[in-house]
């Protein structure tokens, strides 16, 4: 791939209500918060419109973005930093780069799409995406496993689909899909989440962190999610992990436990409160709303890495 080609298309999908449009509204929020020098913009008028409303969503009303009801497009791009180049003629004298680009084209399908017979021309354009993208974001929710258990039936539909639609090509030859696939399991704010987290041992504190927040460590986050699915209401969920790793290469598939809206922090205490850190709340006219500061717990990292696995030589200097 030359620096002029697009990067590959970036995917994602997940039941109802697993939080994707959130995390696609906190993406930009967390780059800005971060200081990475990466920041995202819409490649269009329309994305670029959308990028801003979903973000003041959660900035300024408070309020998460409405659900998806029907297939929504995001065209977005990361863009980062531009890295000084030598001149091999003058090596002690430098040229500003061009500022690496990761193209974003999210597709965001509504939660039940798998599930709905008659969604067929959805259905279509959701697993033409994914046969077309080379990066993934799975969103789990292991709120909703738990309370409706039907992850492993939506993930099956669509792994299937997507194997049977690539058959046809080399990209399936030796049996697994080419994609690269960010597992993301989702809000780890709500409380039932981080109980479970701390009380199988998976939390520990994070010292570089002022905030003293609680994380699951990277190297541990496999093993959350696998006893997360273990602890669904269905027992099918046992196999979600089996059927990720059977269809996709072990050393192509992360692991991220993530939050759109962080904790909340008691400004007069400034750290975090095991027994006062519920970011979101009831809006006593109806809803939910976000009680405190929007703090992205682990939103941009899946973006970031899938960015350095499909185009690593662009995110050098990230």
């Amino acid at each position: 791939m030359t620096e002029t080609e697009p990067a590959p298309d970036i995917a994602m999908w997940g039941a109802s209500g697993s939080g994707k449009t959130a995390f696609l509204a906190a993406l930009s929020i967390a780059l800005n918060k971060a200081e990475t020098n990466w920041k995202l913009v819409g490649e269009n008028q329309a994305s670029g419109v959308e990028l801003i409303k979903l973000r003041n969503r959660l900035l300024d009303d408070r309020r998460f973005p409405d659900s998806t009801e029907s297939l929504t497009y995001y065209n977005w791009l990361l863009i980062g930093p531009a890295e000084d180049q030598r001149q091999w003629w003058r090596p002690w004298r430098t040229q500003p780069g061009k500022a690496p680009r990761i193209r974003l084209d999210f597709l965001d399908p509504r939660g039940g799409l798998f599930a709905d017979p008659q969604a067929s021309v959805d259905k279509e354009a959701l697993v033409s995406s994914l046969v077309r993208s080379r990066g993934l974001i799975y969103m789990f929710d292991p709120d909703r496993e738990s309370r409706v258990g039907d992850a492993f039936k939506h993930l099956d539909s669509a792994l299937n689909e997507v194997a049977a639609q690539m058959l046809a090509g080399n990209a399936y030859a030796d049996g697994k899909l080419p994609h690269h696939i960010a597992v993301c399991i989702t809000k780890y704010d709500d409380p039932r989440v981080l109980t479970l987290a701390d009380r199988w041992g998976f939390t520990e504190p994070d010292l570089s962190d002022e905030l003293r927040i609680p994380r699951v460590a990277e190297d541990r986050a496999r093993e959350f999610f696998h006893r997360l699915c273990r602890h669904g209401r269905n027992h099918n969920a046992e196999m979600i992990l089996d059927l990720i790793e059977t269809y996709f290469h072990k050393d192509r598939v992360k692991f991220f436990v993530t939050s759109s809206v962080g904790m909340y922090i008691d400004e007069r205490y400034g750290r975090f409160d095991p027994d006062d850190f519920l970011n979101v709340i009831d809006d006593p006219d109806g809803g939910l709303m976000i009680r405190g500061p929007v703090r992205p717990i682990n939103v941009m990292e899946p973006v970031i890495w899938l960015g350095g696995m499909l185009r690593p030589r662009s995110m050098r200097s990230g």
